[in-house]
C-alpha cells in the first residue's frame, strides 16, 4: 500500500524567513514563491527538499530515496478542495481540458501534514480567481512513484500458478463468507491468488447462487439470465446441459466483456459420474511459453474467432488466446486467456501459412490443458458451491449417467471489476496476503 510504501509519521520543523531571487531552486524544507517574498512555513518530515521547475513541483522524499516529479496540470487538474471535488459523491467538479496549459504556481508552501499551492491563473472558461489548493502528504506519496500508485490499487500483486498437486482444497463456509469480512477477506484474495474457491453449507435454494455472487458484486445477467440451470435437458442449446463430457473451457468468449468470475452451485447430485474438473490455464501458459516459445508468441498475436449463432442469436467476437502485457492493468491483471474450443467459430482471416502456425500452437497449449497432472477434480455435492476466475480457470465436466440420479447445478455470473473493487477495499482495512 502507498502509505505503507513512506513513512506515516509527520514531524514539524521550524519557520524561518528567506527571499529568493531564482526562479527554479532547490528549496530545503521551504516554501517557494515566484517574483516575491516568501515566508518559510513548518514542513513535513517525510519530505527532504522540494524544486519548482517550469513544469512541475519536484520533490525528495526522506524515505526509499524516492524522487517525484508532480506536473502542474496535474496538480491543479486533481486538486482535492470541495470547489474540485464534491465533497460526498467525490467527483470532480471541472474537466481535465479546463486546466490551462500554461498554468503555474504562484507560491508553494509545505505546511505541516500538506502542501499549499496558489496557482497563477483560473481554470478556462471561469471567472478570474487565485485559486488555492492543498494536497496532503499523504496524498502525494500515494502518487510518489508508479510503484506507489501501483501498490495503492493493488496492481503490484502477483496470481501463483498451480497444477493439481499444487492446490490446496480448503472449504469456506457460507456463514463466515456471508457475514464476516474475514471470511469474504478469504475469498476475494483465493480468487485472486489461485482464481478457484469452494463454499460449504450453502443453502439448497434456486436463488442462493446469485445470493453469494452479489456479496461480491452485481450478477452479470447475460442472455441465459440472472442466474441458470446446469442439468440435462432434450434438445439444449448449450452442451452444457447435456450428460456428455464437457471440455475445458472458458464461458461466453464471444461477449465483448465476458464475466470476471463464475459460480456453479450443488442442487443435486445423485448420478454416477459428473465430476467438475478445472485447470489454472496460467500455468499452462507458462509451460507453452518455456518450451515452446515461437508458439507462444503465436497465440499472443493471433486473434482467434468465437461466435455463438443458435437459438435466435449472432454473437461474435475476435480476440487472442492469450492477452499479456497489458501495461494499464497493471502487474496483477496483465494477462488473461481466452480458451473455448466449443465456441470457436472460422479462423476465416488467416492465410494457409498462418493457419499452420495458429493450429500447431494451438494444438501444443490444448495438449498442455489437457496433461491429467494439471487437472483439479472435485465432484460437487448439494450444498456445495465452487467459484471461480472465468478468464483464468478452465472449467470442465466428466461425462455422467442420466439414468442413475439427479444433477442440478444452478449458475450466474459477476464481474472482473467487482472482484478488484472488493478486493482493493478489503485490502486497504486488512491488508493482502498472498499465501491464503
Amino acid at each position: 500500500m502507498a502509505t505503507r510504501f513512506f513513512a506515516r509519521s509527520l514531524a514539524r520543523q521550524g519557520a524561518a524567513n528567506t527571499r529568493y531571487t531564482h526562479t527554479t531552486r532547490w528549496i530545503q524544507r521551504y516554501s517557494y514563491v515566484t517574483n516575491a517574498q516568501a515566508t518559510v512555513a513548518p514542513a513535513t518530515g517525510a519530505i527532504l527538499s522540494s524544486k519548482v521547475d517550469k513544469d512541475a513541483l519536484r520533490v525528495k522524499w526522506n524515505q526509499g530515496n524516492v524522487d517525484s516529479a508532480y506536473s502542474y496540470l496535474w496538480l491543479r487538474d486533481n486538486c482535492q478542495c470541495e470547489k474540485c471535488v464534491h465533497p460526498d459523491n467525490r467527483q470532480k467538479l471541472h474537466s481535465s481540458a479546463d486546466v490551462p496549459l500554461d498554468i503555474a504556481p504562484s507560491s508553494v508552501t509545505f505546511k505541516g501534514d500538506s502542501a499549499e499551492i496558489v496557482w497563477n491563473k483560473p481554470l478556462r472558461h471561469q471567472e478570474a480567481d487565485q485559486h488555492v489548493s492543498e494536497y496532503p502528504v499523504e496524498f502525494l506519496q500515494r502518487y510518489a512513484s508508479r510503484e506507489a500508485s501501483e501498490q495503492f490499487r493493488f496492481n503490484h500483486i502477483r496470481p501463483n500458478t498451480w497444477h493439481k498437486d499444487q492446490y490446496k482444497l480448503k472449504w469456506v463456509h457460507y456463514d463466515d463468507y456471508m457475514n464476516t469480512d474475514a471470511g469474504l477477506h478469504e475469498v476475494v484474495q483465493r480468487l485472486y491468488n489461485y482464481g478457484l474457491v469452494f463454499l460449504d453449507k450453502v443453502p439448497i435454494k434456486d436463488e442462493a447462487v446469485t445470493t453469494v455472487a452479489e456479496r461480491i458484486g452485481p450478477v452479470q445477467e447475460t442472455f441465459y439470465g440472472r442466474d441458470f440451470d446446469v442439468k440435462n435437458v432434450a434438445k439444449s442449446r448449450n452442451i452444457a446441459y447435456t450428460s456428455l463430457y464437457l471440455g475445458f473451457h472458458m464461458d461466453l468468449m464471444y461477449l465483448d466483456c465476458p464475466p470476471g468470475v463464475q459460480l456453479l452451485h450443488s442442487l443435486k447430485n445423485s448420478v454416477t459420474g459428473g465430476a467438475s474438473i478445472f485447470v489454472d490455464s496460467y500455468y499452462a501458459v507458462k509451460l507453452l511459453q518455456e518450451q515452446y516459445p515461437e508458439d507462444y508468441e503465436t497465440l499472443v498475436n493471433t486473434p482467434a474467432t468465437f461466435h455463438y449463432i443458435n437459438d435466435g442469436h449472432h454473437m461474435y467476437y475476435r480476440r487472442p488466446t492469450i492477452v499479456t502485457g497489458e501495461q494499464q492493468s497493471g502487474p496483477a491483471w496483465d494477462m488473461h486467456v481466452n480458451y473455448a474450443p466449443q465456441f470457436m467459430g472460422p479462423m476465416d482471416h488467416l492465410t494457409p501459412s498462418q493457419a499452420t502456425k495458429y493450429y500447431r500452437a494451438y494444438q501444443r497449449f490444448a495438449d498442455f490443458i489437457e496433461d491429467d497432472r494439471l487437472r483439479y477434480e472435485l465432484t460437487l455435492q448439494p450444498g456445495q458451491l465452487v467459484m471461480f476466475a472465468n478468464r483464468r480457470v478452465l472449467h470442465g465436466r466428466t461425462a455422467f449417467d442420466p439414468l442413475s440420479g439427479d444433477r442440478h447445478l444452478k449458475g450466474t455470473y459477476t464481474s472482473l471489476d467487482s472482484l478488484k473493487d472488493k478486493l482493493r477495499v478489503l485490502g486497504a482495512q486488512y491488508g493482502f496476503d498472498s499465501t491464503v
